[in-house]
């Protein structure tokens, strides 16, 4: 019954992928993976940063599909969050004109996500080197961004803010996650010593497509009446249960050539040459996006909206507070009675 439960919680889909030849790319040059990738950014949006970072290449990052795979967020506040981290310098929406396998050419659009935060001017210099990129043979990068991490360059990239003397340093993703299994299993409690011993396992679930819930119901599932050491059972399980890594799509040989390349609005059909866009977005929807902040609409979804709970819900309390808001006055529930 236990394995049943771990393979059920395992067969829940993965991130969904967008069509073939558009979704996500990585940019080149970014710094290696670290705690404090994204600590300059607000909580929300470290966090959607942070997801978006362990996404394979090809995924769907549009707003409405994040708003379903994190359910804490609605499409707004998902929106919201890939503009912060658009004007942040993380991410860019480029039109890439490309030939097909049958030689016939298309216009797809992908978004590249940097984990290194990058200015405008980077961004424009990438856009215009974008036409080569994929091809055999070329480059990772163009010669004007490498000369940006030369000593003495007028133009360097941002750096990662260090903590401050006495703050530790935020952690991962992955260490976080293990470290919550606790309040939600109190027979997987770990130590601090056991979460970072465990966290390169779950990294490599995320980057095997699967996000923070569907990893967290994947250990918890079906476990047995005790568990004697909550961290070698995790890391049984963790290795045990790896799903498979991502597979390459097929190409039949046919390596694409980029003809072209424009940016985009990060979120609409306008591009460099119809709209003027200002940290990769249009003015109509900057202002849209500003309404919404403005008016508090960009908020994170109430739980009473949520597809499940972000933790068991006090029955007796919630009963209290439905009949005074009804007017009927506090009313003490009481507790059952235990049976001996």
């Amino acid at each position: 019954m236990a394995d049943a439960n771990v393979s059920a919680a395992l067969r829940a889909p993965a991130h969904p992928m967008a069509k073939a030849g558009y979704g996500k790319r990585h940019a080149p040059d970014e710094a290696p993976r670290g705690a404090g990738d994204f600590g300059h950014l607000d909580a929300r949006e470290a966090a959607v940063a942070a997801y978006v970072d362990r996404l394979p290449e090809g995924a769907a990052i549009g707003y409405k599909v994040l708003a379903e795979e994190l359910p804490q967020y609605g499409q707004q506040a998902c929106r919201s969050a890939l503009d912060r981290l658009t004007r942040a310098g993380h991410l860019r929406r480029i039109k890439v004109h490309v030939t097909v396998a049958d030689g016939g050419r298309r216009w797809v659009t992908r978004t590249y996500f940097s984990r290194t935060a990058r200015d405008a001017a980077w961004w424009a210099r990438y856009v215009r080197f974008v036409r080569g990129v994929d091809a055999p043979g070329q480059p990772p990068a163009p010669d004007a961004v490498e000369r940006e991490r030369q000593p003495g360059s007028s133009q360097r990239e941002p750096r990662r803010p260090e903590p401050e003397p006495g703050v530790p340093a935020p952690r991962s993703e992955a260490y976080r996650l293990l470290a919550a299994l606790g309040g939600r299993e109190p027979r997987l409690q770990l130590s601090d010593g056991e979460c970072v011993a465990l966290e390169h396992l779950v990294d490599e679930w995320f980057v095997r497509g699967l996000g923070q819930e569907q990893i967290t119901r994947a250990l918890v599932a079906g476990l047995p009446a005790s568990v004697h050491s909550a961290g070698a059972f995790l890391r049984t399980r963790l290795e045990n249960k790896m799903p498979p890594a991502p597979q390459p799509g097929k190409t039949d040989g046919h390596h694409e050539e980029i003809l072209g390349a424009l940016m985009m609005c990060a979120f609409c059909d306008e591009d460099e040459t119809t709209a003027t866009l200002v940290d990769g977005v249009c003015g109509d929807c900057r202002a849209d996006i500003d309404r919404d902040e403005a008016s508090g609409a960009d908020g994170d979804v109430p739980d009473t909206f949520l597809a499940r709970p972000r933790q068991p819900l006090d029955v007796a309390a919630r009963v209290a507070e439905l009949r005074s808001a009804a007017g009927r006055g506090t009313v003490t529930v009481p507790r059952p009675r235990s049976r001996r």
